[in-house]
């Protein structure tokens, strides 16, 4: 098992949404600032020259229970759980304030160069660092539909703009998520809660680059599933988005 790190995050109103449901986007963030967050403090006293990469999200996968999220106090668990080469997975766990299981999870990420952009190998000291054994089973991969299919999506132009980049000065990978939502409309939300969330992260969006959300609704007997191609106007993929929804 990983070395466990927890933290608590203050939900507020603006969390959450017209129907007093939490935004995914909001879950997503406290995910990426928990993970960010345990490797610099774990790895504070080890010299810079120790590190050679940074790591970037590759994809996310989140269940969410029907338990009902409101404004005050969650805890954040979150656990390495696989260093193999350049790749790691880290897996979470949500709780509310009466410490009832909100949300469980995955997430891959990839060890890069900050100057090429090239994958490097993951130090192997972080293994006993983290108390993540070197062999570790590897979680399952995430499985998306190919575009074969992309003239049934729904189709709605995007530019990129200043306010959707972060710190490294591409769009921030939670937007996505929000283009992703606002492609389904109001009307459509007003009706679903969502339930699981996939996320694949192919290329980077930089700012004023125009992209293309592409949108698919299926519905089955239990849930409704959506899927996003976020693609530029060359039909090259982004990032793929599916949510699910009761």
């Amino acid at each position: 098992m990983g070395l466990k790190y927890e933290r608590e995050y203050q939900l507020n109103y603006f969390d959450f949404d017209k129907n007093y449901q939490i935004k995914p986007a909001t879950l997503m963030n406290f995910l990426q600032d928990i993970s960010t967050r345990h490797f610099e403090e774990a790895t504070r006293e080890v010299p810079c020259g120790d590190l050679p990469g940074i790591w970037v999200i590759v994809e996310w996968d989140i269940k969410k229970s029907d338990v009902q999220l409101k404004a005050g106090m969650i805890k954040v668990v979150t656990e390495p759980i696989y260093f193999r080469k350049f790749i790691a997975y880290r897996c979470y766990e949500v709780y509310n304030h009466e410490n009832e299981l909100v949300l469980t999870g995955y997430s891959k990420w990839a060890y890069i160069d900050s100057d090429n952009r090239k994958q490097v190998n993951i130090p192997r000291f972080l293994n006993t660092l983290f108390h993540v054994e070197a062999d570790a089973e590897k979680p399952e991969k995430l499985s998306f539909n190919d575009l074969s299919e992309i003239e049934s999506y729904s189709e709605r132009n995007l530019q990129a703009v200043y306010t959707d980049l972060d710190v490294n000065k591409h769009v921030n990978n939670i937007t996505y998520i929000r283009w992703a939502i606002d492609s389904l409309g109001s009307a459509y939300m007003d009706g679903h809660k969502f339930s699981e969330l996939k996320v694949a992260f192919k290329r980077e969006v930089f700012e004023d680059q125009r992209i293309k959300v592409l949108t698919k609704i299926k519905e089955t007997a239990t849930e409704t599933v959506s899927e996003h191609l976020i693609c530029d106007h060359d039909d090259q993929l982004l990032v793929q988005v599916v949510f699910s929804f009761i």
